[in-house]
Parts: structure tokens; C-alpha cells; sequence
């Protein structure tokens, strides 16, 4: 299990099936925008709120991960298409809970 330390988010690189999985973080939450806000890290159109302006646009994390792939058409290597702030290892996630019966 690893933590994005971008968004926050906890995700498997790695699922139970095998299947490998590329995180890529969220826009910002109309909470996150209103601290942006507040903090004077953007600036809204004049008369907006957070709840309106995520409702029109995208506020994209500036050190957003994204770990997507990305080939370069020259040389052929993959690599991600932005690492980042990012990641920090964590415990691994317990094993689910069946119920039988």
C-alpha cells in the first residue's frame, strides 16, 4: 500500500488480480479549492465560490501524480507522466473479510 503525497490518496500499485494500477490524482474538492483560496493561491472570477467555480472548472493539484504512461516517440521509453510529490510507503492493507453463511 502506498499514499500519494499529493492528494492523500491510499491505493495497491499492484491489485489481487495481478493487474497493475496507475494512480492519477483528482482535481481539487471545493474544500481543498476554498483553503487554496483563502491561502491566496488562486483567485477566482469576481463573485464566484468554491462550490460554483468546481461546478465550471478543473483546479488541477500543481503537484499532482500521475502515473500513467507516457512512451517517447523518439527513444521508445516509458516512463510516468508526472511522479509528483510523490509517494510514501505504507502498511500493507489487511486481507478482506469473507462471511460464510
Amino acid at each position: 500500500m502506498v499514499k500519494c503525497n499529493a492528494c492523500g490518496g491510499t491505493y495497491e500499485p499492484v491489485l489481487s488480480d495481478g493487474m497493475e494500477y496507475y494512480h492519477k490524482c483528482p482535481p481539487l474538492s471545493v474544500v481543498e479549492l476554498a483553503a487554496a483560496v483563502a491561502a491566496g493561491k488562486v483567485q477566482l472570477p469576481v463573485g464566484e465560490t468554491p462550490d460554483i467555480a468546481v461546478t465550471r472548472r478543473s483546479y488541477e493539484r500543481s503537484n499532482q501524480r500521475d502515473e500513467n504512461i507516457q512512451v517517447d516517440p523518439r527513444t521508445g521509453a516509458s516512463s510516468p507522466k508526472s511522479v509528483g510529490a510523490g509517494t510514501t510507503a505504507q502498511a500493507p492493507a489487511p486481507p478482506p473479510v469473507i462471511k460464510v453463511g
